[in-house]
């Protein structure tokens, strides 16, 4: 097309018709996922807000309702309960037990749009939350619109580029000379920072404003294509026992085999009903009372002298719940109990126990930090529990580390691969399949893959993916874990050494609990013997000798040199 006329992002700002700065506002605990505790957080944050917009219509005569988009998993009557999927009928139950009047909540879906025909500018419409999951398409715009809640995990989640457009208009395309009405914000529950980054900067450039994007380039690959590849054949005639990798198995009484599940293996033996707070957690909570911190780290998004999208560290202040709400602390237990009855129970036993320990007063001054601190002591437990159950399957026998051909117990590569098509030639001598896709590999994937593809004594590697068919590891916690490399080894005769599979982390993740318990399990299958199990193949034996490790940015070089 011909362009006319080109309106840069720092134009927009300059004229005062963008909320920015954009604040991404992290989970207050990345231990435990909450979405009902982002809801509490979006509430307290929107309340504050309409308090400064009041005021502001007292000295100004402006109006303006703050308005909180929140997007939820599902939505449809038959979607309810579906997958464990987060619905909108959910979000609207959440917000009405924290205290928000049901006219205020609207419900903006496919199938049910409590928005049509209503004036949202209007000073005696209600609404101050619309729940979507991906109706807010262009065209919808109400400046109104200053807070995005984001329930679904943010790493897969393409559909909040369209929301971050929602939240951009400055009202009336005139700032208000106060800050918090000025900017905008965005809570997520699920996902890291880094990936929400990137679905800001493709939200700005939907919003044709592209000069708000910073300058790292993602490869796209224009009609987005597939095409299938497949293992190349110098690698499956003469390395074919490598394919198969080792997995958990459990042995029956009867000498049967099957895989190992966490909800059959592990949940069972999660004996929530004897769990007990000790008296040192109770005096931690009661002497962490008086030092509670109402601050949170956040991201700022805004804009430098180019242009372009800067993200500088910034501190929020957080209200918490000041009341005694069993419902709510009931709701947090659950999440990790995940049985109803037995969490109000130990609600009960819990905040009883601290009210006479703190007083009542106390206790619904700091209710939520408690119920925060509580559910801590919860998951803690959980862990604990889960690791202990795993290692006694171990010990007993039940539970080996087996490689098989057998498909019902064992896991084998897939033999295809389907990519998207890039016109950047793959660079790589030594990956299993005839192409690769280069896009899908972060700057830390790209270096390992470099550096692997260098290595003298390596066969083949591929990256492993996080899809269904792909390499995944069920330990004693409740979500697999997915290795990112998969490496062969050959001896100096040329044949196979060994198998390695390797995790890579980054600096801004290494010492977090996730990469601590991938790093000990991986460490425990390193050291179990792998049992082969096998039925008669043309091709030989299946090979039992892998290597499982994390390699650490900023050593990665070293790491993987030193293993071959």
């Amino acid at each position: 097309m011909n362009i006319i006329v080109r309106i840069s992002g720092l134009e927009l700002k300059n004229e005062d018709m963008i909320k920015l700065d954009m604040h991404i506002i992290p989970p207050s605990n990345k231990r435990i996922i909450g979405w009902q505790t982002m809801l509490k957080e979006i509430k307290q944050h929107r309340d504050k807000l309409e308090k400064v917009a009041v005021k502001l219509q007292k000295d100004s005569n402006i109006y303006i309702r703050p308005i909180a988009l929140v997007q939820v998993e599902a939505t449809g009557k038959d979607q309810r309960g579906k997958h464990k999927r987060i619905h909108s009928l959910d979000a609207k139950e959440q917000l009405i037990a924290l205290g928000v009047p049901p006219d205020e909540i609207a419900i903006k879906t496919s199938s049910q749009n409590d928005i049509e025909d209503v004036d949202l500018f209007s000073q005696h419409c209600p609404i101050r939350y619309i729940i979507t999951k991906e109706a807010l398409k262009e065209g919808w715009d109400c400046s109104y619109a200053y807070i995005l809640g984001v329930i679904p995990n943010v790493s897969s989640n393409t559909s909040i580029t369209q929301l971050i457009g929602r939240i951009l208009r400055q009202p009336f395309a005139k700032k208000t000379g106060i800050r918090e009405l000025d900017e905008s914000y965005v809570y997520y529950s699920k996902g890291g920072s880094r990936d929400l980054i990137k679905q800001v900067q493709s939200g700005f450039k939907q919003e044709g404003i592209e000069d708000l994007i910073t300058n790292v380039k993602y490869r796209t690959s224009g009609d987005n294509q597939k095409k299938e590849v497949k293992i190349r054949k110098e690698f499956s005639r003469k390395y074919r026992g490598a394919f198969y990798l080792p997995v958990w198995v459990m042995i029956e009484e009867s000498s049967n085999k099957r895989k190992f599940s966490y909800h059959t293996d592990i949940k069972p033996d999660l004996p929530f009903d004897s769990f007990q707070i000790s008296d040192a957690q109770i005096i931690a909570v009661a002497n962490s009372l008086s030092e509670e911190t109402k601050e949170r780290r956040t991201l700022a998004v805004t804009l430098d002298e180019r242009s372009h999208t800067k993200f500088e560290d910034d501190v929020v202040h957080v209200d918490d719940i000041t009341e005694v709400s069993l419902s709510y602390a009931t709701r947090r237990f659950s999440d990790v109990i995940e049985n109803p009855f037995l969490a109000r129970k130990k609600v009960e036993e819990f905040i009883s126990i601290l009210e006479n320990r703190c007083g009542r007063d106390k206790v619904k001054e700091h209710f939520g930090f408690i119920v925060a601190e509580l559910v801590n002591y919860l998951h803690n437990y959980r862990l604990e529990r889960e690791e202990a159950a795993f290692r006694n399957l171990m010990q007993t026998g039940k539970l080996v580390l087996a490689v098989s051909d057998d498909p019902d117990i064992g896991y084998s590569v897939p033999p295809t691969d389907s990519i998207s098509v890039d016109r950047t030639p793959n660079p790589y001598s030594k990956y299993l399949y005839s192409d690769v896709e280069l896009s899908s590999l972060n700057s830390l994937e790209t270096k390992v893959a470099n550096i692997l593809d260098e290595q003298e004594k390596l066969v083949w590697w591929f990256r492993n993916k996080v899809s269904r068919g792909w390499y995944s590891i069920q330990g004693w916690r409740q979500n697999k874990v997915h290795p990112d490399f998969v490496a062969a080894k050959k001896k100096e005769n040329g044949t196979l050494e060994l198998v390695y599979v390797l995790e890579s982390k980054g600096e801004h993740l290494l010492g977090s609990p996730d990469t601590e318990y991938k790093s000990k399990l991986l460490s425990e299958m390193t050291r179990t013997k792998a049992q082969p199990y096998q039925m008669e193949l043309e091709f030989g034996k299946v090979n039992e000798q892998v290597a499982f490790y994390v390699v650490e940015q900023g050593k990665e070089d070293v790491s993987i040199r030193g293993l071959f």
